[in-house]
């Protein structure tokens, strides 16, 4: 690689995290959720919130895992083309994605602004770049159910997109004015602080090694301790199947990659931009440095499992089109990668897994964690203390086969490692 020397490691972990305590001992609360990324916290926050006793276990750092790994968007819509997923999911099903990824994006905005949380948040819309014909065509074939739905796209000269020498690399450009982007570790850290003031107890470096129902209780292991619960949240997006086995058919672990320059001298990208269905991505912070990342589909085969490891193959790649954008050349600072937990159907898996035994699931968002996880659990929150979520009713789990005939009887979890 060119440049070697750059660190292994994530952008957004160059600022130590706060001191988190292991747990040790024995606890007891109503609700217990393991996984401390943006679906562990955001949920604790808002349960704690609500007046619940909530108790949060992490393997590693809060954050440490895809939540720390990824590009920070905010994107309301995925980046495949909306007639697509009408085709996948039916209209109500492509819809619900959207007004997830909405209600999403509007959930964190307001924790933002109502509590002062600094991470570099900005409401910029994105951009999507076609480097070829028909993937111009399939998004314009997407604009006009994508504004009937109340989602307008709007194209747009590919120059607003993309800097002028790398214009004739792309097709076309289009503009989603309500998205945006942040910081993903500042915001899950101050989340946490915040979960932890009302009450909240947050432990990392805690991995759950096994659960089991008895007494009409959740026990959950960890090296040092047991903690109880009546109600159980798996939380962990793409190492839920370790914990869950049944879950290993619906949720895959996939590998992102990313990089990230020095501070430029120029501005890049001027917003959070996906391209190549989606496969491509970058952003540029407000230090200028650029964040890009994706190529997964150079190696489709390769890039699954829990290794997070920067490959020769789509590092290259990811090189050649820092190139393509920078050609004066940018000095590599950081590489890194996370494990996505991509859904079988490309929809998240949010609900009971058993509601008898109170055991639920948040996760399987397909690459679009940060987007879609604030409305996912603040629906959730609704659905634990039996009310209706309508928000996440089409992400149930029991649209599986599998989880619908397992969903009585799941009531012992364990790992081998985590």
């Amino acid at each position: 690689m060119s440049h070697p020397t750059s660190v292994p490691g994530s952008i957004w972990w160059a600022e130590p995290g706060p001191p988190t305590p292991a747990f040790e001992g024995e606890l007891d609360s109503e609700i217990l959720i393991v996984g401390g990324g943006v679906t562990g916290v955001t949920l604790a926050y808002t349960l704690a919130d609500q007046g619940a006793t909530v108790a949060l276990l992490d393997a590693g750092p809060l954050a440490g895992a895809a939540s720390g790994r990824n590009a920070g968007f905010l994107m309301v819509a995925p980046a495949e083309p909306y007639n697509e997923q009408i085709a996948l999911w039916g209209r109500p099903g492509a819809r619900a994605v959207l007004e997830c990824g909405r209600r999403s994006h509007q959930r964190v905005r307001a924790l933002v602004e109502t509590l002062g949380i600094d991470c570099d948040y900005r409401a910029n819309g994105s951009m999507r770049l076609t480097r070829t014909e028909e993937e111009a065509e399939d998004i314009r074939a997407s604009l006009a159910p994508l504004k009937v739905d109340g989602f307008p796209m709007l194209e747009v000269p590919v120059s607003h997109a993309a800097p002028e020498h790398a214009v004739p690399s792309f097709t076309a450009a289009f503009v989603t004015l309500e998205d945006g982007e942040l910081h993903p570790v500042r915001f899950i850290h101050a989340l946490a602080r915040e979960a932890a003031a009302k009450g909240a107890r947050i432990y990392a470096d805690s991995a759950v090694t096994g659960a089991a129902w008895r007494g009409g209780l959740w026990e959950a292991r960890t090296a040092r301790g047991v903690a109880r619960a009546r109600t159980l949240v798996l939380a962990t997006n793409a190492y839920t199947p370790r914990l869950c086995p049944a879950l290993t058919p619906i949720i895959a672990p996939r590998r992102g990659q990313m990089l990230a320059t020095a501070p430029l001298a120029r501005e890049v990208a001027p917003r959070p931009t996906y391209a190549h269905w989606g496969y491509h991505y970058w952003r540029q912070t407000p230090d200028q440095r650029l964040v890009i990342g994706g190529w997964r589909e150079l190696d489709l085969d390769g890039e699954v499992g829990f290794d997070t490891i920067v490959t020769p193959t789509i590092q290259s790649a990811i090189e050649q089109a820092l190139a393509d954008l920078v050609p004066e050349g940018a000095a590599i600072d950081y590489r890194w990668s996370g494990t996505m937990g991509f859904a079988r159907d490309g929809r998240p898996v949010v609900g009971w897994l058993d509601a008898e035994h109170h055991l639920a699931v948040c996760g399987g968002y397909t690459g679009h964690g940060m987007a879609m996880a604030a409305a996912c659990t603040l629906d959730l929150a609704d659905l634990l203390a039996w009310r209706k979520a309508p928000g996440i009713a089409t992400f149930d789990p029991g649209r599986f086969d599998e989880l619908r005939q397992a969903r009585a009887g799941l009531t012992a979890l364990g790992v081998a490692a985590q």
